[in-house]
C-alpha cells in the first residue's frame, strides 16, 4: 500500500531555445507559470511532498518557489547530465525513506490532468514502474515505446533509435510513477552509453524488466504531454489551455459569442447565464456573477463583478475593482482600485481611480477622479443617489455626500455635503454680433 507520495519535478534544463532571460519554468500560460501549473496539479491530487530539481544558475526560480510554493523543496543539479542524474541528486540531497511512491514529472508540462495524475499514482500499487505515453504521427524528439506481446519492454531515445524504431508512433512522455524502493535500488544501474552521453531515466524500464519486475504504460492525450521548449511551443500550449477552459465554461452555461477571441486566466470564475462578446481579455483574479454581460473589447483583471451588471464595450477594469449588482461600466471607461455599490452607472468615457461610489449613483461622461497628486494616490468617496455631471474633475482626496449633485464641467476641490448642488464653471457670457465685428464680409472674387 502506498502511504506517501513524493513528486520530483525536473526543471534544471537551461531552456536556451526559449531565447529569453526568464527561466523556462517561469514563463506563463493563462497568467500562471508553467511550473505553477505543474505544482498545483500535483497538490490537487493529494501530493504534499514536492521536490523541484533546478540548476545552480536558477536563483530567480529558486526564489519564486520559496515565495510562491513554500511547500516545495529544491535540489541542485550541478551539471546537466540527464534525467537519471537529476533524480539521483534528489536522493543524494534528501532522505526519502518515508516515501513509498515516487511520481516524476517535468516543470514544462503544464497540461497534465488530474485524472491522469490520479491514474498514475494508483498504478504504483499494481506495478513496479509505470510510464505515461502518447500516440503521435510526428514523434520527432520523443523516445519510442518498445512493446513485446503488448507489454512494455523498453524505451529507445530518438537519437539512439534505428529506422524501424523511428516509425513507432507510441512515445514516451517522460512522466513516470514507481515504488520508491525500485527507484532507489536501480538508479545506479543507469549508464550513459548512448548518443547523448547522458544518464536517461527511461532506461529504468529495461533494467527493472531484466530483474523480473513489472512495467506498465498508460496512453494519455498528446496535449497533456506537451513539453515547452520554444516560444512557438509556449503559444501552442496557451492555445490548447484556452481551448480546454473555454469548453469548460461553455459546458457550465456561459455564452461565448466568439470563443476563439476570448482569453481566460487559470483562476477565472464565472456564474450562470453570463454572456461574453468577442475580443474580451480576462486576467487573473476575476470573478463574474450570474447574468452579467461583458461586451466586446473589454479588458478585466483583479475584479469582482456581481450579478446583473453590464461591462463594456471597450471597458478596462484593473487592480482590485468591485462592481455591485445591477451596475453598468460602459464604453471607454477605465476603473482602477475602486468599489461600486449596487446600481451604479458609469456609462461613457470616464476614469475612476481609487474611489468608492454608493448605490444608485450616476457618473456622467468625461468624469475624472484626479487621484494622483504627483506623489500619492488619494481616495474619492461618493455617496448614494448622487449625480456627477459630464466632464467633471473630482480632485482627491475628496468626499461627496448622499443625494448630492455636481453640475457639468465642474472642478471639485472641496468636500460636498449631503443634498448639495455644486457648480464651479464660469458664468455663461454672450457677446452679441461678435462675428460681424471681427470678420469682414468677403465679396465675390
Amino acid at each position: 500500500m502506498i502511504n506517501k507520495i513524493t513528486s520530483i519535478v525536473l526543471a534544471a534544463g537551461k531552456g536556451t531555445r526559449m531565447n529569453s532571460s526568464i527561466p523556462k519554468p517561469l514563463h506563463e500560460i493563462a497568467g500562471k507559470s508553467l511550473i505553477g501549473h505543474v505544482i498545483d496539479g500535483l497538490t490537487s491530487v493529494g501530493v504534499e511532498d514536492v521536490i523541484v530539481v533546478i540548476n545552480k544558475d536558477q536563483d530567480d526560480l529558486k526564489k519564486y518557489l520559496s515565495e510562491t510554493y513554500p511547500i516545495t523543496r529544491t535540489a541542485i543539479q550541478e551539471e546537466q547530465l540527464g534525467t537519471g542524474n537529476a533524480v539521483k541528486v534528489v536522493f543524494d540531497q534528501f532522505d526519502l525513506s518515508d516515501s513509498t511512491g515516487i511520481l516524476i514529472v517535468f516543470g514544462d508540462t503544464p497540461l497534465l490532468s488530474q485524472d491522469t495524475l490520479d491514474t498514475l499514482i494508483n498504478s504504483i500499487n499494481e506495478n513496479d514502474l509505470n510510464i505515461l505515453t502518447f500516440e503521435s504521427n510526428k514523434p520527432e524528439k520523443y523516445g519510442r515505446i518498445i512493446l513485446k506481446n503488448n507489454k512494455l519492454k523498453s524505451i529507445v531515445e530518438d537519437a539512439d533509435a534505428n529506422e524501424e524504431e523511428k516509425k513507432i508512433n507510441l512515445c514516451n512522455s517522460g512522466v513516470m510513477a514507481l515504488r520508491n524502493i525500485n527507484l532507489k535500488e536501480n538508479l545506479n544501474s543507469i549508464n550513459n552509453n548512448n548518443a547523448k552521453n547522458e544518464y536517461i531515466l527511461s532506461d529504468l524500464v529495461s533494467i527493472i524488466n531484466e530483474k523480473g519486475g513489472s512495467s506498465s504504460y498508460l496512453i494519455g492525450q498528446k496535449n497533456e504531454s506537451m513539453g515547452i521548449d520554444t516560444k512557438h511551443g509556449l503559444a501552442k500550449a496557451e492555445k490548447e489551455y484556452q481551448r480546454l477552459i473555454r469548453n469548460k465554461f461553455l459546458s457550465n452555461g456561459v455564452t461565448l459569442k466568439d470563443p476563439a477571441s476570448t482569453f481566460f486566466s487559470w483562476d477565472t470564475k464565472i456564474g450562470k447565464d453570463v454572456k461574453i462578446e468577442n475580443n474580451v481579455f480576462i486576467g487573473p483574479k476575476v470573478e463574474i456573477g450570474n447574468n452579467v454581460i461583458i461586451r466586446a473589447f473589454s479588458y478585466l483583471d483583479e475584479s469582482i463583478i456581481r450579478k446583473d451588471s453590464i461591462i463594456g464595450p471597450f471597458a478596462r477594469l484593473r487592480n482590485n475593482v468591485e462592481v455591485g449588482e445591477g451596475s453598468k461600466i460602459g464604453n471607454f471607461v477605465e476603473v482602477k482600485n475602486s468599489k461600486f455599490s449596487d446600481d451604479v452607472k458609469v456609462s461613457h468615457l470616464a476614469y475612476i481611480g481609487d474611489a468608492e461610489i454608493g448605490e444608485n449613483s450616476n457618473i456622467g461622461a468625461g468624469t475624472i477622479t484626479c487621484n494622483y497628486d504627483g506623489k500619492n494616490k488619494n481616495k474619492t468617496h461618493i455617496g448614494k443617489n448622487s449625480f456627477v455631471g459630464s466632464n467633471s474633475s473630482l480632485v482627491a482626496p475628496i468626499s461627496i455626500g448622499d443625494d448630492a449633485h455636481i453640475g457639468a464641467g465642474s472642478v471639485i476641490t472641496r468636500n460636498v455635503e449631503d443634498g448639495d448642488l455644486v457648480l464651479t464653471r464660469a458664468p455663461l457670457k454672450i457677446i452679441s454680433n461678435w462675428s460681424k465685428k471681427i470678420f469682414r464680409k468677403v465679396g465675390k472674387g
